[in-house]
């Protein structure tokens, strides 16, 4: 079958966003909460849009990367085999050991939650705006601030009214569940929200997948690859334009 050039040309274009899917596979730690020492997560009953009070424990994650497909391994903060993430998807459910194939959406988060990562920044830089660690909100440094980090995700998440508030609304929290280091960082985190600046999307990352709860997680920028794929469309482009100087002589 004889193919037109803009033929061919669409042919190349589908192949490359083909090419362009970004994805792997993470296996989740057991325990799940890793990296602390003390209390690494806080149980707490939470009611969010067709959901009440339901029992859940609030925390960073932790596990590896593996079978990348489309990125490398420079995508990552620290390394494949040192992953921390949040629950970004209270609908499904993750357990400690799970192994998860995961679609990688570089545009994922929405803007509440990247306003409410800003002010874990600004918190966590010595209030302050000139972040010296813009991935400060991935690495806590306690169990019980990292849980406070992922209440506010959820409450960014699920909460539809422009207030940030976790004893009220579409989504809302036991208060009295709550150790007292959780609910101070999250009070702490709230307050600097309107004097903070959100964080910029190209420093985070979701990974989603049917079945399992999506992660949300941290990402390098300036280290995410050009796709292989733009390559492959260049050569193909530049194929067809010998073929036809070839032609036209």
């Amino acid at each position: 079958m004889k193919l037109s050039t803009p033929a061919l040309l669409a042919s190349l274009l589908l192949t490359a966003g083909g090419a362009n899917a970004a994805a792997l596979t993470v296996t989740f730690d057991n325990p799940i909460f890793g990296y602390f020492s003390g209390a690494a997560s806080d149980t707490v009953r939470v009611s969010y849009p067709g959901h009440t009070e339901v029992s859940v424990m609030a925390g960073r994650f932790s596990g590896t990367a593996s079978q990348l497909e489309g990125v490398g391994p420079s995508i990552f903060i620290d390394s494949v085999g040192k992953l921390f993430m949040y629950c970004y998807d209270l609908y499904e459910n993750i357990d400690g050991g799970q192994v998860v194939r995961y679609a990688i959406n570089f545009n994922g988060p929405a803007q509440r939650t990247l306003d409410f990562l800003g002010a874990v920044n600004y918190v966590l830089n010595g209030d302050s705006n000139d972040w010296t660690d813009p991935y400060a909100w991935a690495r806590p440094l306690t169990g019980l601030q990292g849980a406070a980090v992922q209440l506010g995700i959820w409450e960014s998440l699920y909460e539809t009214r422009d207030k940030w508030n976790l004893a009220s609304g579409d989504f809302s929290v036991r208060i009295n569940d709550l150790e007292r280091e959780t609910k101070d960082w999250v009070q702490k985190f709230f307050d600097a929200i309107p004097l903070a600046d959100s964080l910029d999307k190209r420093y985070v990352m979701t990974f989603e997948a049917p079945g399992a709860q999506d992660m949300i997680t941290a990402d390098p920028p300036a280290s995410v690859p050009e796709p292989a794929s733009l390559a492959l469309l260049a050569t193909g482009l530049a194929g067809l334009g010998l073929g036809r100087r070839r032609r036209a002589a």
